[in-house]
């Protein structure tokens, strides 16, 4: 007498168990995107205030050291 075969027991193509592994594995690495995006804006301080710069110095770059543009 034949067994029949359950649901577990149905042959699939080698494609489509890869395709559910990568999409899994797509999945998986999202879900920690967004769970450590959330955790970083609901455990963030306040906001940090914005440093505005006034002058060239500040930035780096010092006016009399910058080489002149060539024609």
């Amino acid at each position: 007498m034949k067994r029949a075969p359950s649901r577990n027991e149905l042959e699939r193509a080698p494609e489509t168990e890869a395709w559910k592994i990568i999409f899994s594995a797509f999945a998986v690495s999202g879900s920690l995107v967004i769970g450590w995006t959330l955790f970083v804006l609901l455990t963030d301080p306040a906001p940090h205030p914005a440093r505005l710069v006034d002058a060239p110095s500040e930035m780096g770059a010092h006016p009399k050291l910058t080489p002149p543009a060539k024609p």
